[in-house]
């Protein structure tokens, strides 16, 4: 039997991740078993189905119950409430579009059937769709988007070629890479079919990028071999002196600006390959290591 009154948040956030685990399990069997209905009054099923369900849940997870533990005093699962749920999304509600905070009140549901399990707390769906509706008079249900990809990303890696951080701009643009992961080869495992896992990445996710060029594999596997690591602030100041020297703004495109170039291109490419919209913006959320499909979706939305 768990113990809840003694939990730490990492033991409570691991019961919900077990508890929510139906990775090859039906869904549809899981649907017509549950206890749990939705808005609509349909059966749901309190399980995430898939790898990436499971990566979105552990994510909303992991910032609910550190929410409970840094803002509210005494042991995490007494504080598993409405009131640090509320707390938690009108948070959220601050620094994300109203449809992602319709995603996040979504995962919560499953969070608070998950806790319910072994007892964790008095939160529940309910309390949550509560939460929701109160938030849905407040909060703007789209919020403005800012396109960072660069005009000319080739001439920036083109300028930073002489550079001995060129094969991080090379994997920012090509792969996706977030900066910090793009800096430093302990992180990158390269694999038979030209790709390259990404271990250790942000909230501690691995991720495979997509196959890449001989080229950009042969420097990178050159950069293992010499413990390549980067400065952060060094590569932004290198990067930075291409993008201007190509006659590029640099202010609100950033390190992250050839992370949008290459969400961009890479749906364009997979769509004139046969995939679809929804198809495409998938499968280049799970090569760039994103957590949710709504973030690739501002790297795309152009």
């Amino acid at each position: 039997m768990f113990n809840s009154s003694r939990a730490s948040a990492n033991s409570i956030i691991n019961r919900v991740m077990s508890n929510a685990n139906g990775i090859g399990s039906s869904k549809i069997d899981s649907r017509n078993n549950s206890n749990q209905t939705g808005e609509n009054g349909h059966k749901v099923s309190d399980k995430a189905h898939s790898v990436k369900e499971v990566q979105n849940l552990r994510s909303v997870t992991n910032q609910y119950i550190n929410h409970v533990k840094e803002n509210y005093e005494g042991k995490v699962a007494s504080n598993i409430n409405a009131d640090s749920a509320k707390s938690f999304l009108e948070a959220k509600s601050q620094s994300v579009s109203g449809g992602t905070l319709n995603t996040y009140s979504s995962l919560m549901n499953k969070v608070a059937d998950n806790l319910n399990k072994d007892n964790i707390g008095s939160l529940n769906r309910a309390d949550i769709q509560s939460i929701k509706n109160e938030l849905k008079e407040r909060v703007e249900l789209k919020s403005e988007h800012i396109n960072r990809a660069y005009n000319n990303p080739h001439a920036i890696k083109a300028e930073m070629q002489n550079s001995t951080m060129s094969i991080s701009a090379d994997l920012q643009h090509e792969a996706g890479l977030r900066a910090n992961d793009a800096i430093d080869s302990s992180k990158w495992t390269i694999n038979p079919n030209n790709t390259i896992t990404i271990n250790g990445s942000k909230g501690g996710n691995d991720y495979t990028t997509r196959e890449l060029s001989q080229n950009t594999i042969d420097k990178a596997q050159s950069a293992i071999n010499a413990n390549y690591k980067a400065n952060y602030t060094e590569y932004k100041e290198a990067l930075k002196e291409a993008v201007e020297a190509t006659g590029q703004t640099w202010d609100k495109n950033g390190t992250h600006g050839l992370r949008y170039d290459f969400a961009q291109e890479r749906v364009q490419e997979l769509i004139k390959d046969g995939k679809t919209q929804d198809e495409a913006n998938g499968q280049t959320s799970l090569e760039m290591g994103h957590s949710r499909l709504d973030i690739t979706n501002h790297y795309t939305d152009h």
